[in-house]
């Protein structure tokens, strides 16, 4: 079964039909559905669900880094550093479209701050650095510049004189005595990501389903339950193999076959985006990694024209419904103005926030900061009636997904009896297909899609910025296209294709699940208001489901990201 030949409602018969599946991923963020696609290319058979959209949770909410890790150099973790470092280089390979070399920019207050803390940390002491001097920095870039060695595909770091670094970012603060700067490299659009890894699956292995607004409800014996979000249509199956890649949901997934474990201990990490055009102008290709009170490590770079700033890390024990409070909103403005201390800046600079659970190991550490950030996969075994074990995928991050889905694929592969027959190590996922760094094979790509499709070369470019060399499957659609008023960047009938061929069932789906608008511009009622209309006229809604999908969007953007985009104030949208 293809993503794009069949609605849902076909999926969902098909799922009546399946009284056993060999395995069962629950979740469908980054860690479940880089499995979901390594088990669909070694020939698995396997369904994915996941309760609310793909990509909805952690996996939708980074600072959109893709970096092999400096701040683990600190406690040691040496083999997660080459690995995040090899990773990295070989999504800059098979995500080019999406992910792309970035200039890291380290502000130095110091010459010889955190030498005995870090030689504590270096040696799994107690310690706790509160300031990076430039003896530690040089010391930890030139380790860095070893672990990233294979297959180099970026510059080494180097140092830069105060008075340089002033001259080209000249808002600083003006106290610093040095910079150093390094690359890694950036994300433009992780939910995308995660959905195209889907569409790759499918077409791997067509009797394959990926299925978002379907609950995982518990097992019952040897039986999962599952059940429809939206209509509560109950279904029941088995499996061979239970995934557990619910993220920081994992304990509650768990709970039905082993109450009382713990396996999740997450943090929660909010961002900022802020309306500073200027400034961003400023950072354009640079993220300036810096420290904030304290010493925790923040973010600050140009994404989309406006500035993103993050992130916090604190312990919180609900993962539904977290947002960036009063007192991390005040955390991250002052490590703002403590980095630019002449940049106006406050509430009112806000048009949008997220926040996101990382699902870190169980931990009773003090320093959240401190735990670390690799992955493992701890095993119910079967009990009692239950015949299967459950695998669960704990902690991780983007930057090392590929590496922890083929180990979690290993695994799997291994309860099944079957072996692996190919390697996703230098497999270009979805759009990335024929591109690279290079230009020459975008420039080519522009042509034949203008030459063949009659669009211009500036809409051609904004269709390869946005689904790569899938582009191509989606310009024959947009013949005689009518763009929106209050959503410009879109046409109908593009709107049209993505709805119909990448697992849209809300219009909440489109706008945070396909696109990356709503972190491009502030969007105001009009163009919610549009979107819904467009898609409702799509998929036939009535009145009531319209007002419904609406609401549905504007209670998230209040809830979820503290934006008012009711319309009733007559101000377009604001931060609350």
């Amino acid at each position: 079964m293809s993503a794009g030949d069949t609605t849902r409602e076909a999926r969902l018969e098909a799922l009546r039909r399946i009284g056993h599946v060999s395995v069962l991923i629950v979740g469908g963020g980054i860690n479940g559905m880089g499995t979901f696609r390594d088990l669909s290319l070694q020939g698995v058979g396997c369904l994915l669900v996941e309760q609310g959209d793909f990509c909805a949770g952690a996996s939708r909410a980074p600072s959109r880094m893709i970096h092999g890790g400096l701040k683990y150099l600190e406690t040691g973790e040496f083999r997660l550093v080459r690995e995040s470092a090899e990773e990295r280089n070989r999504l800059l390979r098979n995500a080019a479209h999406y992910v792309r070399p970035l200039e890291m920019i380290i502000p130095i207050h110091s010459w010889f701050g955190g030498i005995v803390p870090a030689l504590r940390k270096f040696l799994r002491m107690p310690a706790k650095i509160t300031e990076r001097g430039a003896l530690v920095i040089k010391l930890g870039l030139w380790l860095y510049d070893l672990y990233g060695a294979l297959n180099r595909t970026m510059p080494r770091h180097r140092m830069i004189a105060r008075q340089d670094i002033l001259r080209e970012i000249p808002d600083l603060d003006p106290d610093l005595k040095i910079a150093a700067s390094y690359y890694d490299a950036w994300i433009t659009s992780p939910e995308r990501l995660v959905v195209e890894l889907a569409l790759d699956g499918i077409a791997a292995n067509p009797g394959n389903m990926a299925l978002n607004h379907l609950r995982f409800r518990g097992i019952e014996g040897n039986r999962v339950e599952l059940q429809d979000v939206d209509t509560g249509e109950a279904f029941s199956l088995t499996c061979d193999v239970l995934v557990n890649a619910a993220g920081a949901w994992i304990d509650r997934v768990n709970a039905s076959a082993a109450p009382g474990r713990r396996m999740i201990g997450g943090t929660k990490g909010s961002h900022l985006l802020l309306d500073l055009p200027a400034l961003a102008e400023t950072l354009l290709g640079r993220m300036i990694y810096f420290e904030a009170e304290g010493g925790r490590i923040c973010i600050l770079s140009n994404f989309m024209g406006h500035v993103l700033l993050g992130s916090t890390d604190i312990p919180v024990d609900d993962p539904d419904g977290v947002a960036c409070d009063d007192e991390e909103v005040d955390y991250l403005l002052g490590a703002f103005r403590r980095l630019f201390p002449k940049v106006p800046v406050d509430r009112s600079s806000i048009f949008f926030s997220y926040a996101g659970v990382r699902p870190l190991p169980a931990n009773d550490a003090s320093d959240p900061g401190a735990i670390s950030r690799d992955h493992s996969m701890p095993e119910l075994p079967p009990e009692g009636e239950r015949r299967f074990p459950i695998v669960s995928l704990v902690g991780g991050k983007w930057t090392t997904f590929r590496a922890f889905s083929a180990e979690a694929t290993d695994r799997i592969l291994a309860h099944l009896g079957k072996r692996r027959s190919s390697s996703t190590a230098d497999l270009p996922i979805g759009g990335g297909a024929g591109l690279s760094q290079a230009s020459a094979p975008t420039e080519r790509l522009l042509s034949a899609i203008t030459d063949e499709h009659g669009l211009s070369r500036q809409r051609a470019r904004q269709l390869v910025a946005r689904y790569g060399s899938r582009a191509k499957a989606v310009a024959p659609a947009l013949a005689g296209e009518t763009f929106l008023a209050a959503l410009p960047e879109f046409s109908r009938e593009e709107i049209a294709f993505i709805c119909d061929s990448e697992l849209v069932l809300h219009a909440e789906d489109f706008l945070f699940g396909r696109s990356s608008v709503f972190l491009e511009r502030p969007l105001d009622h009009d163009a919610l208001q549009e979107l819904v209309d467009v898609i409702g006229r799509l998929r036939g809604w009535d009145g009531a489901r319209r007002a419904a999908e609406l609401e549905r969007l504007v209670d998230r953007y209040r809830k979820l990201h503290r934006i008012d985009v009711s319309g009733l104030t007559g101000s377009g949208s604001r931060f609350v």
